[in-house]
């Protein structure tokens, strides 16, 4: 079971068009009577941002260069990946996922899920089978308002307060919102980077 510390906070979901899960119906998912409270108390109300896709040969043929970032990342298929997604089965996954020498695995109706590197390279074509050791990123040349910068059309009349991405060149801008909305999706704020969306952006240009 998760720790309290890496508990997500208490959130009241509105406007939802399917209603909660029921004490019942949890109690069939879970024998035990403490982990369905917990589960319950915690997890059943998560709200879970819908899976975002796109076709990147639509982009390639007019002209955005992008793509061949992405490619060389080894992330062209998992950004376009589509199909069905289940949010009921997600949120058993989030409760009790855990890291065991470095693979999540996790168990969602009695059943052990694990996101090793093979499964990942077969689902998503993401690599790291753990056979190879990662080459560490050199930060030593990411200066986060100086990165930041490279990524404007007009530099001097850019606000670098907010770090908007407003004012980005085309192929910046539209990376900035795969990270936002797929890679490192998030709920709101779409169009303000962090920190970490510049540091990514940096890692894939």
């Amino acid at each position: 079971m998760a720790s309290s510390s890496k508990r997500p906070k208490k959130l009241e979901v509105r406007g939802r068009k399917r209603p909660l899960p029921t004490k019942q119906l949890i109690s069939k998912w879970f024998a035990d009577e403490k982990t369905q409270d917990y589960y319950f108390e915690w997890y059943v109300g998560i709200r879970i941002i819908p899976p975002k896709t796109l076709k990147l040969e639509w982009f390639k043929n007019d002209g955005f260069s992008f793509p061949t970032l992405l490619d060389h990342q080894e992330l062209g298929k998992f950004v376009e990946l589509e199909g069905p997604y289940y949010p009921e089965l997600i949120r058993p996954f989030l409760c009790f996922a855990l890291s065991n020498e470095g693979i999540m695995q996790s168990v969602v109706k009695g059943k052990l899920i694990k996101l090793d590197g093979p499964t990942l390279k077969e689902a998503a074509g993401l690599s790291g089978d753990g056979s190879t050791k990662p080459q560490p990123f050199n930060f030593g040349d990411f200066e986060e308002l100086t990165t930041f910068r490279d990524y404007q059309r007009n530099p001097e009349n850019t606000n670098y307060t907010k770090l908007l991405t407003g004012g980005m060149k085309k192929n910046s801008r539209l990376i900035s919102f795969i990270i936002a909305w797929m890679l490192k999706p998030r709920l709101h704020n779409h169009a303000q980077m962090s920190r970490d969306d510049i540091l990514l952006m940096h890692v894939i240009k």
